[in-house]
């Protein structure tokens, strides 16, 4: 077993790395049955897939059936259905029975980022004993201070056991479950070529489940960055990574990346202790590094942006200021103006012109019209329509009951959209020039900005309380943390000073 490590700082192209030196070479030889390239989003799983069709666009999305996550893979590889999976409702039930709130590890995702963050201590600490490969009082010793102490956490414990256990006599899975059980059976595919990417994001468990994998496969590539791993809260173990043997390969070019911004980057992530050095060199502009000291929007009226911050709490702030401002932005996969609002403006604007829309988009618009005034009958009546047809405004006035002019504006058609929401679309119109369904603004945690970029990027130095006293015991993790802030910029980069005592300073030295 061949085991090459492919470590890509920033903006090298480790995915392109991938896909062009790897899978297109393997494939020529290889079946893409017998490929398997795990990601750890299903998002970036998809993209992979995507990209690999490019080269052969004979094959089909169902040929390059080991192209997923690790979870979809033991999900799959299992046999499960989604009734064997712990939902919602179940810890709602679990809650009540327990009078305590217990939140779902399967769905409190970070963004699109594959890392589950349940909030409650409890949930949190039974996840983490699975994921680090501890027994439960082991876990508990090391979570620090919960309200009921052990006997409280046992009894959780042990309910939520009995729960999975007394489903109808079948087990109910969460998604660390599903790895635990892949790894006491023998049901790893036999794999010709196995790539693992953003490996230093992988816990415990889950580099065991890769164990198992490359055990079978005959060629092994593994691509990550450790200076990249901020996820050791949540179980990554980078130095799976940086103790692992192999051929090193490490990508040297930057191809997002300006001169100013990578040095800054560099002066900070060298001060971590435990990391595999690397030589790399930046894109061939100069880049340009803005010390704010407060949050100031003045900047943001052209361009596309990335705003980053430590937690939730400080993009709240950030979002009721854009609000207030008029400024359309993006955040958690919801933009400000809401996809069916967005949908029906477009779509009016559409036939208007005198083009086409689908159904889906007939039915957002009509939610917006009131029924008997700007439209015969609601979305929800639309009986009788072929969800395959595509709709003009005549056609829709003359078959579908369209009666609003086609001279109204959107906020006149659209009779049924709340006021206050009507004024703010209006203001981003204004701000904009003109209505772009897709925000040039885009808000994130650093945590969940993982592989993305902007042109801009304004970084805020605020620390929360519990950030705060991390930094002071384990300096390092904050370090990287800010080094993936820092790194998303391609062009511009707005560092902006906390109005508390509490920031992570060296940013800006």
């Amino acid at each position: 077993m061949a085991v090459n490590l492919i470590f890509g700082p920033p903006g090298t192209g480790k995915t392109t790395y991938l896909i062009e030196q790897v899978v297109a070479k393997e494939l020529p030889n290889t079946s893409p049955d017998r490929i398997g390239y795990f990601a750890f989003t299903q998002k970036a799983a998809r993209e992979a897939l995507n990209r690999a069709l490019v080269f052969f666009p004979d094959s089909k999305d169902q040929d390059f059936k080991y192209f997923r996550t690790l979870h979809s893979l033991a999900f799959k590889a299992l046999g499960l259905a989604e009734s064997d999976v712990m939902n919602d409702e179940d810890y709602r039930y679990l809650s009540q029975q327990l009078q305590v709130k217990l939140s779902n590890p399967n769905s409190e995702v970070l963004g699109s980022y594959g890392v589950s963050s349940p909030n409650d201590i409890f949930m949190r600490v039974i996840d983490m004993a699975k994921i680090n490969g501890n027994t439960l009082y082991a876990q508990f010793q090391h979570s620090g201070h919960m309200q009921g102490g052990w006997p409280k956490l046992k009894l959780i414990a042990e309910t939520l056991h009995d729960y999975k256990f007394g489903r109808g006599g079948k087990y109910k899975y969460d998604f660390t479950d599903m790895i635990v059980e892949f790894l006491k059976e023998d049901i790893a595919p036999r794999l010709d070529v196995l790539i693992i990417d953003e490996a230093q994001d992988l816990s415990y468990i889950q580099w065991q489940m890769v164990d198992k994998l490359a055990e079978k496969a005959k060629r092994v590539y593994i691509a990550g960055d450790d200076d990249q791993a901020i996820f050791n809260w949540a179980g990554a173990r980078s130095e799976y990574l940086l103790n692992r043997e192999g051929n090193r390969i490490i990508l040297d070019k930057s191809y997002r990346l300006p001169i100013k911004i990578q040095e800054r980057a560099i002066n900070l992530i060298n001060r971590v202790k435990n990391r595999v050095a690397k030589t790399w060199s930046p894109k061939e502009e100069e880049g340009n590094i803005v010390h704010l000291p407060r949050r100031n929007y003045e900047h943001l009226k052209t361009g596309n942006w990335l705003i980053l911050g430590r937690t939730n709490y400080f993009l709240d702030q950030v979002e009721d200021d854009l609000r207030i401002l008029g400024y359309f932005y993006h955040r958690a996969d919801k933009s400000s103006i809401g996809k069916r609002l967005v949908n029906a403006i477009t779509a009016w604007r559409d036939i208007q012109k005198g083009g086409y829309i689908d159904f889906n988009q007939l039915k957002d618009l009509y939610y917006y019209m009131n029924s008997n005034v700007g439209v015969e009958r609601g979305y929800k009546n639309l009986t009788g329509v072929d969800p395959e047809s595509t709709f003009t405004f005549d056609q829709l006035q003359q078959q579908n009951g369209l009666q609003v002019p086609k001279d109204y504006s959107w906020h006149e058609a659209l009779d049924k959209v709340p006021e206050y929401k009507k004024a703010y679309v209006s203001t981003v119109i204004q701000k904009e020039g003109s209505f772009n369904p897709v925000p040039r603004i885009t808000l994130s945690t650093v945590h969940g900005s993982k592989g993305g970029e902007a042109d801009n990027v304004m970084v805020l130095s605020d620390l929360s309380r519990k950030a705060d006293e991390s930094y002071w015991r384990q300096k390092d993790d904050e370090r990287r943390v800010f080094y993936v802030a820092l790194t998303r910029a391609k062009q511009n980069l707005y560092l902006v000073r906390s109005r508390s005592n509490r920031e992570f300073r060296e940013v800006f030295a």
